[in-house]
């Protein structure tokens, strides 16, 4: 037989099961506190309802607008109203806002309405806090608060699906007044955003008057600096940006352009003649032929020239009229010699004046040039102030037709959102739905009625069985609390008086024992290994310790015996070869880990009466002697375990099946505490009544010991079903 610690593959102990049969006398038995709680529910649901003021909705409708007006766009001031989602958002909470709300309730003088006002008496007859509270004060701003609280309970703004229209409900119990809050609170809405670009527009008109009023000074003082500066610094301009000394400078430019090439020009023309008349040829210099006085006397020279060739062909060359003409030759020569020789001259003096003009012009120029390098030292600072003027200006005329854009439209400006659809005024009141919810509190009722049977059934005092027609419901008896090994009196039994005269009156017919065919001895299969003890705290230690492993392994047997959990009245007993205090000890503990996992158990004590002490009044042989059955039950005081004592002789009277028929209608599990499997003694007739027999083997147990129970077991026509190993 094996020591180790039994049963270490289960991890974690069985749940016990509520089946749906439980549920159904659960229901069954607690039918009139369901009754009675539903209808407590329905009467306090109609009571509420009916006692709720009636109250009325209605909607308007407005939608966000993109349409611009074409004669003056207030976009240049104020940007145009998104309509994005986020957008929709933040307009609903302005419609939902407090200082809307305000300015409504001023509009409509809704502070001097009871139904707003909890300072004139209405509307807390339904409120105990304002009761406690005692009555507010009829004006201040705590007052006012209550009243804007108030008047935003009844309202409700949501937009409808992905549309850029805002739905704006409120709740009143006028329903004119409904109708006549929702569409104030549109028009004021819309009036608000009408305001707000307004609004935009003096603000930007009056921060633009008075930034061109700045930008205007700044303008004057700036064109003062320049003035000033120019007269400091001697500069002249003929034309905007144009000084005098750089047109005088670009002017003398060009005169000494011209004078220096008229220079040249002479000096050429002199330098020709020079050379000319150096070789004797200056009468063809070209101011000398273009010479009007020198052109006669060369058209006389020629004429001279023509008589001179005449006379010689008609006189000879020595005619007195060829020397005269050759003298008046020579007296040409002579003359044209003297008019060059003039002409020279003049180009000469010419030649002086075009150097002391050009002189002059270069001189006047270096003076001017130096002006100009000073001016434009003193222009650097001037273009400075001059672009700053030109920015500021600019500015300043940025700022006037900005102004003219926006000032005068306070008329003509359009909201970007519009009330597509005024409120109604209801027909029909919106709250409270009272069908609705008395109709609901009839299954609310039912649901609260079965939780609270439950609950009861659960943490209460468990409720009798009752009979049906298919089988007895098994009881749960209010007994007095199971204390091991000594018990107390038992009370009242759960058990129907017919049932426990038909157990008393059944008798099994002669050879009608079921006759079970014999078996060889053979070791039957280990079911669990358990810690053998015959300390009773063991039993309680099992309930505090659900998941050790002495817990899990009484589990594992709980299985093993009970391998169907829907059956009924089964019946186990267990025997050990010898007398064994552990086996009562390990009894009590599986009864209560069956009772806590929902079976109903019943633990028939049979052998050393550890558990209930045997006498004539107790147990067995005071059922047999006329006492009712539920007076010999004894409850566990920590579980619904069942325990009886049924120890001696007298399982050899045929009332005694009477007894475990009548326990079989009323529990699922019958454990019996068997003696020693010997004969003479209660075995023979215990082994034909239990449904499984199992042989509680301590480690220590004489392997003698072990053979002779199994093959009494044999000799009485009982199989084993199997062992229980204790170490």
């Amino acid at each position: 037989m094996s020591n180790h610690e039994p049963n270490k593959a289960v991890t974690a102990p069985p749940e016990a099961v509520f089946g749906f049969g439980d549920f159904v006398r659960v229901v069954r038995a607690r039918a009139g506190l369901i009754r009675l709680v539903t209808l407590a529910v329905l009467v306090a649901t109609a009571v509420v309802m009916f006692a709720l003021p009636t109250l009325y909705s209605t909607s308007a409708v407005v939608m966000l607008d993109q349409r611009k007006n074409a004669v003056a766009d207030a976009a240049t001031v104020l940007s145009s109203l998104p309509t994005d989602p986020s957008s929709v958002q933040n307009q609903i909470h302005v419609l939902a806002s407090r200082d809307l709300a305000l300015k409504v309730i001023e509009k409509l003088h809704l502070d001097a309405d009871p139904e707003f006002n909890p300072a004139l008496g209405g509307g807390q007859s339904l409120n105990p806090l304002q009761l406690l509270r005692g009555a507010p004060a009829a004006s201040g701003p705590g007052n006012r608060d209550q009243i804007v609280s108030a008047f935003l309970s009844r309202l409700d703004v949501s937009s409808l699906g992905v549309s850029t229209s805002i739905e704006v409900t409120f709740t009143s119990k006028d329903p004119e007044k409904a109708a006549r809050i929702a569409n104030t609170l549109a028009e004021s809405y819309t009036e608000t955003l009408t305001a707000a670009k307004v609004s935009a527009a003096r603000k930007a008109a009056g921060w633009l008057t008075e930034r061109m009023h700045q930008l205007a000074t700044q303008v004057q003082q700036q064109e003062s600096a320049i003035e000033l500066y120019k007269a400091e610094h001697d500069i002249v301009e003929s034309q905007p940006g144009t000084s005098l000394t750089d047109q005088q400078l670009v002017a003398i430019n060009t005169q000494l352009v011209n004078a220096q090439s008229e220079l040249a020009e002479k000096r050429a023309a002199y330098d020709r003649v020079a050379a000319l008349a150096k070789t004797g040829n200056g009468a063809a210099v070209t101011p000398v032929v273009s010479n009007k006085m020198i052109g006669d006397l060369r058209a006389q020279e020629a004429e001279l020239v023509r008589q001179e060739a005449d006379l010689a062909s008609r006189y000879g060359p020595n005619h007195p009229k060829m020397a005269a003409i050759r003298n008046e030759k020579r007296d040409l020569a002579a003359k044209i010699d003297r008019e060059v020789t003039g002409i020279a001259g003049s180009m000469e003096s010419d030649l002086a004046v075009a150097k002391a003009h050009v002189g002059a012009i270069e001189a006047s120029l270096a003076r001017v040039s130096r002006q100009a390098r000073q001016d434009a030292q003193s222009r650097v600072r001037l273009n400075a102030m001059q672009a700053n003027l030109a920015s500021t200006r600019t500015m300043y005329e940025s700022f006037v037709q900005r102004l003219r854009a926006v000032q005068d439209q306070d008329d003509i400006q359009l909201p970007e959102a519009e009330v597509i659809s005024t409120a109604p005024v209801p027909v029909a009141p919106s709250a409270p739905h009272r069908k609705l919810f008395i109709a609901a509190s009839l299954p609310g009722g039912l649901l609260l009625g079965v939780l609270l049977a439950l609950v009861l059934e659960r943490f209460g005092a468990p409720l009798a069985p009752r009979s049906t027609p298919e089988r007895v419901v098994a009881p749960r008896p209010a007994m007095q609390p199971f204390q091991a090994p000594a018990m107390a009196l038992a009370g009242t039994s759960a058990l129907s008086p017919e049932l426990d005269r038909a157990a008393r009156n059944f008798v099994r017919p002669r050879g009608a024992a079921p006759q079970k065919p014999a078996k060889p001895v053979v070791l039957p299969p280990v079911l669990a290994e358990l810690a053998g003890s015959a300390d009773m705290r063991l039993a309680d230690w099992v309930l505090d310790n659900p998941a050790s492993p002495y817990a899990l392994a009484l589990n594992t047997l709980l299985e093993a015996l009970m391998p169907h959990r829907d059956a009924v009245g089964r019946v186990v007993a267990v025997a050990a070869p010898a007398a064994e205090a552990s086996k009562s000890v390990a009894l009590l503990a599986l009864g209560r880990v069956a009772a806590t996992r929902g079976v109903r158990t019943v633990l028939l004590d049979a052998d050393l009466g550890r558990l209930v002490p045997a006498s004539p009044q107790t147990g067995l042989s005071a059922y047999l002697a006329g006492q009712p059955l539920a007076s010999l039950l004894r409850k566990d005081q920590r579980t619904h375990l069942q325990v009886m004592a049924a120890s001696g002789p007298v399982w050899a009277d045929p009332r005694a099946d009477g007894l475990l028929l009548a326990l079989k209608q009323h529990f699922d599990l019958i454990l019996i505490d068997a003696p020693v499997p010997q004969i003479p003694g209660p075995w023979p007739k215990l082994g034909h009544l239990a449904d499984s027999v199992v042989i509680y083997a301590p480690a220590k147990a004489a392997q003698a010991q072990l053979d002779g129970a199994l093959r009494s077991l044999v000799a009485m026509s009982v199989a084993a079903k199997g062992l229980i190993l204790a170490a």
